[in-house]
């Protein structure tokens, strides 16, 4: 009973921390709310705190992360997520592992690190954990695509970097429990290759059973369409999947990211009730801004600056080479993206993305989960070599970030788009209205008069919307142009999936469909261009449909007015 006293003592004290730095953040300063609480978090360290806070690897990888996780999945525009998917994973995977890398080879001489040591230093500072970044970026209206492809690539390299540092330390133990060193242990290839072998695994399978998951949470929900009960669905598939995962040695995080998505994606186009969606989506807000305000608080109160003192010049280094590590990946797989994909990823993009590199909450549970295992003076080194360089990153990347943006030209959103954006969001809430007040009117939860008053106010709302954007777009053509260019998009992603379902289903040949996919993928590559504003095909383009009317004899234009004289001629 002690115990669990000590730990509610310890919970209630870190809250209140939390409570009086956030109200002097946002009274007195103009610092976000996440710095606000680390400097809280620092300061009582160096003064001392009066509670021992016990930060443990578990309670962060297992309590907290699948909370942010899960959260960050079911708000993620999924059209954009997908839209921008091989950048992120090139990002995620491709270019974690390139950093890893470099960290690894630089670690052996700047801090006199084996090998493994050098790749563990490696899997634990890496990961990225842009929170204070993404709300700035909120703050600021940056655009869509360069949010996507930040939290997309923090979401993945999460993942990635706990397989990595998952099998460097099991090599770790292993070697240890049969007395021999790793280097006696495990050759080069060996490591390589199991570490290959569970990045595969994580993300395939993680993905495999997140997404089982995710659908049949979406089926219970749909089924009892509650609130409640829909929340506590929600925590059994996000916390159940994490933990599952995790027990098989596969990727809690990649699992609970891919639930989220699918779940989120199912319920925003399916007939579950809107209080439903909207109390879901709240709940597990709350979780994560509860997860992140623990995190952050906790994180500033035991950060050991004895430590950080005595490793100063390493942790200085080290800043550099972390740095240093990200830059010379990010630069040039965005360059080889942008010759072979588009659209292009622009340059201030990069930059950015390169500034984004806050490392925080998964490489300190990481180094935790380290020191926990293997006590000594190499947990006390990567400790204040992670502590040192998640406070730098915290501290400077993050207040830094609105200026990095204005610097590189990545303009916010102008008025006239704020205010189109606010119109349309009004106009989707006065949409779900309508379509809320019939379904109670069907299923007699409300009375008529009543119905007809709030439609005819809702009703009067919309025309006035729908004229308020009418006006805009005619003011602004820019605003018009990307709308026509974005819907388009979509349209020819819907055709797209269209024929791929229809070869799938065996309504048509392989070959065929390959040559008409061809034509949307062109017309797709068109629509993200600056020429691609003009409805319809791409001009001077043969489609291969009409190339096959051509080979038998046909006129598509004769054809056509046949049919409709046909439809017109009387008995």
């Amino acid at each position: 009973m002690a115990g669990v006293e000590e730990q509610l003592l310890t919970l209630l004290y870190l809250f209140g921390v939390a409570a009086v730095a956030g109200l002097l953040t946002v009274r007195y300063t103009r610092l976000q709310y996440t710095t606000g609480l680390l400097l809280a978090g620092l300061l009582i360290s160096v003064l001392g705190s009066p509670v021992e806070v016990a930060l443990t690897s578990d309670l962060i990888l297992l309590a907290l992360l699948p909370a942010l996780i899960f959260n960050d999945a079911i708000e993620i525009d999924v059209e954009a997520f997908r839209e921008n998917l091989v950048p992120i994973l090139v990002l995620a995977v491709v270019g974690l592992l390139f950093s890893i890398a470099l960290i690894a080879a630089i670690g052996q001489f700047a801090f006199g690190f084996s090998l493994a040591v050098a790749i563990l230093f490696g899997a634990i500072i890496m990961p990225t954990d842009p929170v204070s970044v993404l709300a700035i970026f909120e703050d600021l209206g940056v655009p869509e695509r360069l949010n996507i492809l930040v939290e997309g690539e923090s979401l993945l390299n999460d993942g990635v970097s706990i397989v990595v540092y998952s099998s460097v330390l099991a090599v770790f133990v292993e070697a240890r429990s049969r007395g021999l060193t790793v280097r006696e242990f495990a050759t080069i290839g060996a490591f390589i290759t199991d570490v290959g072998l569970g990045i595969v695994v994580a993300l395939v399978g993680g993905a495999l059973v997140g997404a089982a998951a995710g659908y049949v949470g979406y089926a219970l929900v749909s089924r009892v369409d509650d609130e409640l009960i829909a929340v506590v669905l929600s925590f059994l598939v996000a916390y159940g999947v994490f933990i599952l995962l995790d027990i098989l040695g596969s990727s809690g995080v990649i699992g609970t990211l891919t639930a989220g998505v699918v779940l989120a994606s199912r319920l925003s186009r399916t007939a579950v009730s809107p209080e439903t969606s909207y109390t879901v989506g709240a709940v597990w807000e709350y979780a994560a801004f509860i997860a992140n305000t623990l995190v952050f608080v906790a994180l500033g109160v035991i950060t050991p600056f004895d430590l950080l003192l005595e490793y100063g010049v390493q942790i200085a280094a080290a800043i550099v080479f972390v740095f240093l590590a990200r830059a010379v990946v990010v630069y040039p797989l965005v360059e080889l993206l942008n010759r072979r994909s588009s659209p292009a990823i622009p340059r201030g993009y990069q930059h950015v993305l390169v500034w984004s590199g806050i490392h925080a909450s998964v490489s300190i549970a990481l180094v935790l989960g380290f020191a926990e295992a293997f006590p000594g003076p190499l947990a006390e080194q990567l400790s204040a070599l992670v502590f040192g360089v998640a406070a730098f990153t915290l501290l400077v990347n993050g207040p830094t970030m609105g200026a990095v943006i204005s610097r590189v030209g990545i303009s916010g959103q102008r008025p006239s788009q704020r205010l189109y954006e606010a119109l349309i969001g009004r106009l989707h809430g006065v949409d779900a209205a309508l379509d809320t007040a019939e379904r109670l009117l069907e299923q007699d939860r409300i009375p008529t008069s009543v119905f007809d008053d709030l439609t005819a106010t809702y009703k009067r709302e919309r025309l006035e919307l729908e004229a308020a954007i009418e006006s805009l777009l005619a003011r602004y053509p820019d605003i018009r142009e990307h709308e026509e260019r974005l819907g388009r998009h979509r349209i020819l992603i819907a055709e797209f999936e269209a024929i791929r379902g229809a070869i799938k289903r065996g309504e048509i040949s392989q070959e065929v469909g390959d040559r008409l996919l061809r034509d949307v993928e062109a017309d797709i590559d068109h629509a993200l261009s600056d020429e691609g504003t003009v409805p319809g095909p791409r001009p001077g383009r043969d489609p291969y449909w009409r190339h096959q009317l051509e080979q038998v004899g046909l006129d598509a234009e004769r054809a056509d007015d046949a049919t409709i004289g046909e439809g017109t001629e009387g008995p």
